[in-house]
């Protein structure tokens, strides 16, 4: 995550979330971040990680290429081969959209 950070900002510090520290605590509101959270929410034994996003170039990329890091892969971007039409697109984004919602943590969490 660190070095797919580095091209994109120069805070390049990853904060450590934990059940006892969870994300909230460690980003500033309203920040632009992104996280990865490994472990089991349902037991509260989860680790993650949050890098704040400062600049407006940041790659839409980021996530997947940092994932493709960890699994020892070449960077996904450097594999696209073509772009999705408007209407493709918006159509692959709702159905994952309506695949993701039973595990979206995110619509857990109140505005704070």
């Amino acid at each position: 995550m660190v070095e797919q950070a580095e091209e994109f900002g120069t805070h390049n510090k990853l904060y450590k979330t934990m059940h006892q520290k969870p994300l909230r605590s460690v980003i500033p509101k309203k920040f632009p971040y992104f996280y990865i959270d490994w472990g089991n929410i349902a037991t509260s034994n989860s680790t993650g990680y949050a890098q704040i996003i400062e600049s407006s170039s940041f790659s839409y990329d980021f996530g997947l290429d940092t994932l493709a890091g960890m699994m020892d892969l070449d960077p996904i971007r450097f594999k696209r081969k073509s772009k999705f039409s408007n209407d493709l697109e918006k159509k692959l984004i709702s159905e994952f959209t309506s695949k993701w919602k039973p595990f979206d943590w995110t619509q857990q969490i109140e505005d704070y």
